[in-house]
């Protein structure tokens, strides 16, 4: 978009030096103007920022900012040009007044007269080498994250919602199970892939996401129709213009399957060790720091009926009396350290069951202390 940006401007630049000239011949042919007029034509001609000059049969001539940009080397750059091949653009690389080579965007056109006939050529010269150093910084920035990426295993996309284009990364195609020559091109190319019962999710986090201007977008998702199944993590970040309306979606994509075998290998034996505690011939529970129940086990609920538990303490669960040794085995374990005590826990029957309690102390994710307990029946020990 750059260059052609740039060849327009030029473009224009150089049919407007054609135009003052053949003007410039023709209004003093035809009326004869003075030479206050063709003065003007001349101010205007050197009045133009970018370097412009022509050649008529013998005559070598340029504005003020072609002589200034070029100095002695004017001979050798007319030289040069009178090879190129006219309407035409070249890049070539020149030496400017102040003896430093640069490439440069050249625009040549022949220079005709009022009657059309060839009189010379004139053209305009466009210094590149900021822009070609800018290019190249880019290519060297885009070979980075490309490689960053590859290294990272991500997938990147781009969704310009303006245009309503897409681009997906060699990577991304990879991950979605696109082959190489494939070119997805609209978010279809992405939502379709989605598994069935993701679907709903992916699509009302995404219209969360656009409608309430969050920048930050995040959703982890299988990809139908995979075996082994696939998950994937999708990052990505929008750009909001005026009056909220998003503007370009980019963002990446990791296969996380790995992680998610873990995760689920984790849940199996989480779902197995709690399994196994809640078939215990023992009492087992966990309790914060308030002494409220975070979880006991089936054979502690039999002395609760079918009392809710979640997140009670003893006096919401028990008389008053049992309440009390509760929280005293709770206050000793915590700041005496007395981890081995006994305590009786009245039946549904009305009798009392003995226990010998074993407590303990555990952290959870917040660091928040959890007290623990398990508790074994003094007659069945006996």
């Amino acid at each position: 978009m750059v260059v052609i940006i740039l060849s327009i401007i030029i473009a224009i630049l150089l049919l407007t030096t054609g135009f003052f000239y053949r003007s410039f011949m023709q209004l003093k042919k035809t009326l004869q103007i003075s030479k206050k007029g063709s003065s003007f034509y001349e101010d205007v001609f050197n009045a133009i920022p970018i370097p412009l000059f022509y050649k008529k049969d013998s005559i070598e001539s340029g504005n003020k900012a072609f002589n200034h940009a070029f100095g002695p080397y004017k001979k050798e750059l007319f030289e040069r040009v009178q090879t190129l091949p006219k309407n035409n653009e070249q890049s070539i690389e020149l030496t400017y007044d102040n003896h430093i080579k640069k490439q440069s965007l050249i625009l040549s056109a022949p220079l005709h007269d009022a009657h059309n006939t060839i009189l010379g050529f004139s053209g305009a010269i466009w210094d590149i080498h900021a822009w070609n150093k800018g290019k190249e910084t880019l290519l060297i920035q885009k070979e980075r994250l490309e490689l960053a990426l590859e290294g990272s295993l991500e997938g990147l996309f781009d969704w310009d919602m303006e245009k309503d284009t897409f681009f997906y990364s060699p990577r991304w195609k990879q991950i979605m199970g696109y082959e190489a020559h494939d070119t997805p091109t609209s978010l279809s190319s992405w939502l379709n892939l989605v598994h069935p019962k993701d679907m709903a999710h992916v699509n009302e986090t995404l219209a969360r996401h656009l409608n309430e201007n969050e920048n930050a977008f995040f959703v982890e998702h299988r990809i139908r129709d995979t075996e082994p199944l696939i998950w994937v993590a999708v990052r990505a970040r929008v750009i909001f213009g005026n009056n909220a309306k998003a503007l370009r979606m980019t963002g990446t994509i990791r296969d996380i399957s790995m992680r998610k075998k873990d995760e689920e290998k984790l849940r199996v034996y989480k779902d197995l060790f709690v399994s196994f505690v809640d078939h215990l011939p023992t009492l087992a529970y966990i309790k914060d720091a308030q002494g409220r129940f975070i979880y006991i086990n089936n054979f502690f609920q039999k002395f609760l009926g079918f009392k809710s538990w979640q997140a009670k303490n003893a006096y919401e669960l028990f008389d008053v009396l049992t309440a009390d040794t509760m929280s005293e085995c709770d206050r000793l374990s915590l700041y005496e350290g007395k981890i081995i005590q006994d305590l009786n826990i009245p039946t549904e029957e009305g009798t009392v069951a003995p226990f010998h309690m074993h407590t303990f102390l555990i952290e959870n994710e917040e660091g928040q202390k959890l007290l623990c307990g398990v508790g074994i029946n003094k007659s069945f020990k006996e």
